[in-house]
């Protein structure tokens, strides 16, 4: 009877927890090549996706790592692109600085400015 009642709380556990924490998406190729492109990139080859792995080996289920060869101002460089997930945003880049912020997605670029400083 005992074993019976830890099998289900370990079950309900289960159940429970993916009902309320949710795997974001995986990043697809070629919406990583679109936030790369909005990012000023041309020719861009993603030739992976570290899913779950930002650029410095930090796991995360949020980070995706973008691997590939690309041209930016006119050089060839190689790619190693940490994006994050937010399940407003969905995959995005962002480039914080203290009155204003830069946020990049598959649907191209966005200016952000609190406070009234437009």
């Amino acid at each position: 009877m005992k074993r019976v009642a830890l099998f289900l709380v370990w079950l309900g556990m289960m159940v429970g927890h993916s009902a309320f924490a949710s795997e974001p998406p995986p990043l697809e190729k070629s919406d990583a090549q679109r936030i790369m492109e909005a990012m000023d990139w041309t020719d861009v080859t993603v030739l992976a996706i570290r899913q779950g792995v930002d650029a410095h080996g930090a796991t995360a289920p949020i980070y995706a790592t973008v691997v590939g060869l690309g041209t930016f101002q006119g050089r060839h460089h190689s790619i190693c692109q940490t994006v994050y997930y937010d399940k407003d945003l969905d995959w995005y880049f962002l480039d914080i600085h203290d009155q204003s912020a830069r946020l990049w997605n598959k649907n191209g670029c966005q200016d952000i400015k609190p406070w009234g400083l437009w």
